[in-house]
């Protein structure tokens, strides 16, 4: 696999209580793929609830030594078969 194909990881972590209304996070993740869609990157995006700071986490796996490299393989292989998300490849 050639460094391209290897797509960024952006996680958004969420107030917790934001992610219970359900029509807010329809709309921003319906917003958030729509931008990935529309501009043609390679992205996967996680939302996850924080009862701490809200941000945005960019792991560009390029970037990552052989074996932090491994580590983040390993947990978007699950959260990848947790979600029911298509494999990229």
């Amino acid at each position: 696999m050639t460094d391209k194909n290897y797509p960024l990881v952006l996680v958004f972590y969420l107030d917790r209580e934001l992610l219970q209304n359900q029509q807010i996070v329809t709309e921003f993740t319906n917003s958030v793929d729509m931008m990935i869609k529309q501009k043609g990157y390679n992205v996967m995006a996680f939302f996850l609830p924080t009862d701490g700071e809200e941000r945005v986490d960019c792991i560009n796996p390029v970037q990552l030594s052989e074996p932090d490299m491994e580590r983040v393989n390993g947990i978007l292989t699950e959260l990848t078969k947790a979600c029911d998300m298509p494999k990229t490849e």
